[in-house]
């Protein structure tokens, strides 16, 4: 089951062949280490883009988080739960 965050959170990303990678994310004053992106795609906000990232921590856990090109903010959207 999905659970709707939609909250702002600070990222560490690395560009890696003109790719960028979410490494690492701070929510709720944790520190999340990303082992693994599973899926990217964008959305469009007018004429900026939203860049999205399926994720998974160092727990298993699978989160989305999103890059927001017309602010440059980092959101955490989603996590699921079992």
């Amino acid at each position: 089951m999905d659970q709707e965050i939609d909250q702002p959170i600070d990222v560490i990303a690395v560009f890696q062949e003109g790719r960028m990678i979410p490494v690492r994310f701070r929510w709720n004053g944790r520190v999340i280490k990303i082992v693994r992106v599973t899926g990217r795609w964008k959305t469009s906000e007018g004429r900026f883009k939203i860049r999205h990232f399926a994720v998974i921590d160092k727990n298993s856990q699978f989160c989305q988080l999103s890059y927001r090109e017309r602010t440059g903010e980092w959101f955490l959207d989603k996590i699921w739960m079992e």
